[in-house]
């Protein structure tokens, strides 16, 4: 027993390391540190770098990020934000670390700027500030992509009080270029040693642009910084042109979401309107926008058509069987007349046989029997008028059911959901001198009432199925009608089915 218990137990223990790098594989850790800071004490404010922080931080929440940040930070701040990120940065699959807010280079090294620094000289400006290469480190600790993304670069606001104590080649414009290191990744607002605009709206360019990518779905990340560096160029009509440095050994996807065509990839077959509707919605502008709105044309026509036959089956269904129910009446009381007057006829022929009458004379008895022979042919007579008049109603009724298929039929290829006026027989063309002809509708395949005249003469009821004609094709349930739209739209949304030669 204690065998078996540890033999289980190692079992369990050997699944457990098994399945745990794969589930470490599916749970993707993502950390990143966004910092905005606008209400500088000894420098110019910045108007829009809290919101550039705040959209930032709530994009790269939307897509798995474990956020984080703070707004006018000081320098007491800023080492406690990064001291935190650094710690969370451990062994995380992907970090990336975004600044807004004032920062330049001295001596060939970044730095950026708290809210309160006074940045008077050298000293001032080793103590006053962040060194940028402290945020590279903490970006070190992460195990996987390392982003860093810097809407810094504007003007230098200690710019002449630093150069007039200091060697003026040792202050720059704009920030320095960082060492490429492998997994990391550098995006600039600017060139490197350039200055970026701050924006006149609720972000720079640089930002509203990064934002805007962020929310796409699919896109690998150099392709997405490829993206944000033509927005950028183009709102400011060329004056400022965003920096990337990559140096990534496979692709990374910040937002890792489905896109457009995997969605629609899953959906195309989709029988659903409520899901075609709602990819619509999301996706207006999709270049699969065009065949969803033509899918859901077709479920939603298909849905109708299936209504309206639905109901005119039923309807049609009703008006069968009581005509049926009248036909097997009639039937039956044709068969009794039938049998009376055969009754009648064998009856006197044995009369005849015993007691023969004298030529020319005419007896009672004889007489009596002539009109009750006369009486029974009378009314057999009028039963097969009553058969031939509901053979005429069955044709009728045939008829009409075939017109109203074809009018579903017509209404299924136009596209159109209005009520259509009731079908007419369509007209002949007529010879010079006369009038147009109604075209009688061809024999179509429905449930009918069938009488047959056998050689009993008693005529029996039943259902047949009229043969279909030769060489037309038809979906079921059209009244003939060869639903070319449907089958076409069937073929380019990959629904199955072949075109018909006919509609090609």
């Amino acid at each position: 027993m204690i065998v078996a218990v540890r033999f289980c137990a190692l079992i369990a223990l050997l699944a457990q390391l098994v399945a745990g790098p794969a589930l470490a594989q599916t749970q993707e850790r993502r950390v990143a540190l966004v910092i905005g800071n606008s209400a500088y004490k000894n420098a110019p404010a910045l108007p829009n770098t809290p919101n550039d922080a705040r959209d930032t931080a709530e994009a790269l929440r939307k897509v798995g990020f474990e956020v984080v940040d703070g707004i006018d930070l000081d320098k007491r701040g800023m080492d406690a934000a990064v001291s935190r990120f650094a710690r969370l940065a451990q062994e995380a699959d992907a970090v990336m670390f975004y600044y807004a807010g004032h920062g330049f280079q001295f001596n060939g090294e970044n730095f950026l700027v708290p809210v309160e620094a006074k940045i008077d000289d050298e000293v001032s400006v080793q103590y006053e500030t962040v060194k940028l290469s402290e945020v590279t480190t903490a970006l070190g600790f992460a195990k996987g992509v390392k982003i860093m993304v810097l809407d810094a670069c504007r003007n230098n606001p200690f710019l002449a009080q630093l150069s007039k104590k200091t060697r003026s080649m040792s202050i720059g414009a704009g920030l320095a270029p960082i060492a490429k290191a492998q997994g990391m990744v550098t995006a600039y607002a600017t060139q490197a040693n350039d200055v970026a605009a701050d924006g006149a709206g609720r972000n720079s360019p640089f930002t509203a642009a990064l934002v805007q990518e962020i929310q796409q779905p699919g896109l690998e990340i150099a392709t997405m910084f490829r993206r944000v560096q033509k927005a950028v160029y183009d709102s400011t009509g060329g004056k400022q042109t965003p920096e990337l440095s990559l140096s990534l050994l496979g692709d990374f996807y910040l937002n890792r979401e489905e896109t457009d065509a995997d969605i629609w990839k899953r959906l195309r077959s989709s029988d659903n309107p409520a899901e075609i509707k709602a990819f619509i919605q999301r996706f207006p502008t999709s270049f699969f926008a065009v065949d969803a709105k033509t899918r859901l044309d077709l479920i939603e026509r298909r849905g109708l058509a299936s209504g309206e036959r639905e109901k005119l089956e039923q309807e049609f269904a009703a008006k069968e069987k009581a005509l049926l129910d009248r036909v097997q009446q009639a039937e039956k009381d044709r068969a009794k007349a039938a049998t009376d007057l055969a009754g009648r006829d064998a009856g006197k022929t044995a009369d005849t046989e015993r007691a023969v009458p004298k030529p020319g004379e005419v007896t009672p008895a004889k007489q009596t029997d002539a009109n009750e022979r006369d009486r029974l042919a009378k009314e057999l007579a009028k039963k097969e008028q009553e058969l031939a008049a509901l053979e005429a109603e069955k044709a009728k009724l045939s008829q009409e059911r075939e017109e109203r298929e074809k009018a579903v039929a017509t209404r299924m290829n136009s596209g159109s959901v209005t009520e259509l006026p009731p079908p007419q027989k369509p007209l002949l063309p007529a010879a010079p001198g006369t009038r147009p002809q109604r075209q009688e509708p061809r024999e179509v395949q429905q449930p009918r009432v069938v009488l047959d005249r056998k050689s009993t003469g008693i005529l029996t009821g039943g259902i047949e199925t009229a043969p279909e004609p030769r060489n037309t094709k038809r979906r079921p349930g059209a009244g003939g009608a060869v639903d070319c739209t449907d089958a076409l739209m069937r073929a380019q949304l990959g629904d199955g089915g072949s075109v018909p030669k006919n509609c090609r």
